[in-house]
């Protein structure tokens, strides 16, 4: 499905737009541990979340065994979640935000810088 259709479809019953949903693939990530534990990772999103102004009211996570974790945030803006494949230098996150000054260009340079890859494929939506 295009990215016009999309649009079209999420705005149809309102008539506007209410946030914007960022799907972001990172890949070829060089430093492993990033992505491998959590206790690596999540001071990387805690990094991103104060960056991109995002305000969390609730957050969990798994650590897997042996590697690779989870972990879902809870904003007051709406959601911002990771899944790390370490044997794979890759991780997928979803952020979608209702904060109308959220800009998903800028998040994804800073996703880029925190993860040191220029491989990254992402998909804004507009719901």
């Amino acid at each position: 499905m295009n990215k016009r259709i999309i649009y079209i479809m999420s705005t149809m019953s309102t008539g506007q737009s209410v946030g914007v949903h960022l799907l972001i693939n990172v890949y070829d990530v060089p430093h492993a541990e990033l992505l491998t534990y959590l206790t690596r990772g999540r001071p990387i999103m805690e990094e991103l979340i104060q960056e991109l102004d995002l305000h969390v009211v609730s957050q969990t996570g798994y650590q897997f065994s042996p590697i690779g974790y989870t972990y879902a945030y809870v904003l007051s803006e709406s959601h911002f979640t990771i899944h790390t494949y370490p044997e794979y230098r890759s991780c997928y996150m979803d952020i979608f935000c209702c904060n109308p000054h959220f800009d998903p260009v800028h998040a994804i340079e800073r996703i880029k810088q925190k993860f040191h890859t220029e491989h990254v494929r992402s998909q804004i939506i507009h719901r």
